[in-house]
């Protein structure tokens, strides 16, 4: 299994770079000629192949199908940054002001815990006895369909682990399920869960959980081999 989930380096299609940079940010333009044109010349030499190896990486970072998402949200993201610079080469820093990277990441922990919640109250991710009771299972089973990859849990808010209800729902097969998860092998939890839950191209825009409803399981066990192996 690679380890594309946790760090990644390989490069991209050419034709998704030519796609990219027909694409430009009009405001990522702006910026650069609002800079150059007070530049006293950079202090650092950034070889634009340097840039274009990490953007590469980032998008080897997802599944092949999610890109398109991930390159809309660069782009957004891209946007929100040059809008920011070009308020301060203005001399206007009275907007939002920069973002540091700590700040960025806490942000996204508190996205991610507000999301469990809901995912909690909505009874998509069930606590551990909530989720033994429904499987009717002891401690000692559950713990051990863990450490054999049939399920998994996440974090939840409060840094519990919680587990997905469909697990225990009976619209799915609950072993067709275990056999999914054992392919997803040593991934996050978190990544387990959007894989069972994000529609998928591949999977004609529904999500594995959708698909296995209809019974197309070579089909989710084919996307589930390429999402461990990105």
């Amino acid at each position: 299994m690679s380890n594309t989930h946790r760090n990644h380096s390989t490069t991209v299609q050419p034709a998704c770079e030519a796609e990219d940079a027909e694409s430009a940010s009009p405001l990522a333009e702006q910026l650069a000629a609002t800079l150059a044109a007070s530049a006293t010349g950079l202090r650092f030499n950034i070889a634009q192949d340097t840039f274009q190896d990490a953007y590469a990486s980032l998008l080897d970072a997802v599944p092949r199908d999610d890109r398109p998402a991930l390159l809309a949200q660069m782009r957004r993201d891209l946007d929100i940054v040059a809008e920011r610079e070009l308020s301060l080469a203005s001399g206007d820093d009275t907007q939002a002001g920069h973002v540091n990277t700590r700040q960025f990441m806490r942000g996204l922990e508190q996205q991610e815990s507000q999301q469990r919640e809901k995912d909690l109250a909505s009874h998509s991710l069930l606590s551990g006895p909530e989720l033994r009771v429904r499987l009717a299972v002891t401690p000692q089973a559950l713990s051990a369909a863990l450490k054999a990859r049939r399920l998994f849990a996440l974090r939840g808010a409060s840094g519990e682990y919680v587990y997905p209800a469909f697990f225990a729902d009976p619209r799915h097969d609950r072993h067709t399920l275990e056999k999914v998860s054992k392919i997803l092998g040593d991934l996050p939890g978190a990544a387990k869960w959007d894989f069972f839950t994000v529609p998928r191209v591949s999977l004609g825009g529904k999500s594995p959980l959708e698909a296995l409803a209809k019974g197309k399981l070579d089909a989710v066990m084919a996307a589930a081999r390429a999402y461990a192996d990105e």
